[in-house]
């Protein structure tokens, strides 16, 4: 524990950065000023798909933190910062990358994998989660990140006005930067009440019951 609390502050600055509490008012926002101005398509194609990656992840946490210690899993909690940083700051590069020239583009994306690569090592620098979880993690958001970018590119939508959009977003981010929502806490509160009745923990009680058949 020590080591966590010898680590530079800006290590919880960077991870506050893929905070539910930061990234949801961050989309919400993204998303209003798409459906006004840009294209409800586009917005609605940008919320499905972190909504997705949520639903994901949240089930992947409650199935792992309340039955993944009966099935002898190297992981726990996959880790929702890895997961909403990858498709949220993904899908803005996406919208900002969009109809530019190729070193733009690949300026943006790689600023981008930096970012959300730096808040993933965090994740584990902090101890707050292991590397096999940060990688579920990242893995179930690019999925969701894949989803949008294969769609959006299909959609060929117009080029997006940076001043508005960037603007709205980066203020959204400003004023909330910092707000942390207890989601871990109130998953594991409820794990915790699922693993009670875990339907996959019979296995262990099947070995204990075919024990005495096999001694006879």
């Amino acid at each position: 524990m020590s080591s966590h609390l010898a680590l530079p502050s800006w290590t919880r600055y960077v991870t506050d950065a893929g905070d539910s509490g930061v990234l949801l008012p961050v989309v919400l926002v993204s998303v209003g000023v798409l459906w006004f101005t840009h294209s409800r398509r586009v917005a609605w194609l940008q919320l499905r798909c972190v909504l997705a990656a949520i639903a994901a992840i949240t089930l992947l946490k409650l199935l792992f933190l309340s039955c993944g210690a009966h099935w002898g899993a190297a992981l726990t909690s996959p880790s929702g910062h890895a997961c909403l940083s990858t498709v949220v700051y993904g899908t803005l590069a996406s919208l900002l990358a969009g109809g530019r020239p190729p070193g733009v583009r690949a300026a943006i994306y790689g600023v981008t994998g930096l970012i959300v690569g730096v808040i993933a090592v965090t994740r584990v620098a902090l101890g707050v989660h292991t590397w096999i979880e940060v990688v579920v993690g990242l893995l179930v958001g690019g999925l969701a990140f894949a989803w949008f970018a294969w769609s959006y590119g299909r959609l060929q939508p117009q080029r997006l006005e940076l001043r508005g959009f960037g603007l709205a977003v980066l203020l959204t981010a400003l004023v909330v930067f910092g707000v942390r929502l207890p989601a871990e806490s109130f998953l594991r509160h409820l794990a915790r009440r699922m693993g009670d009745n875990c339907a996959l923990a019979v296995p262990q009680d099947a070995a204990a019951a075919a024990a005495p058949a096999r001694a006879g």
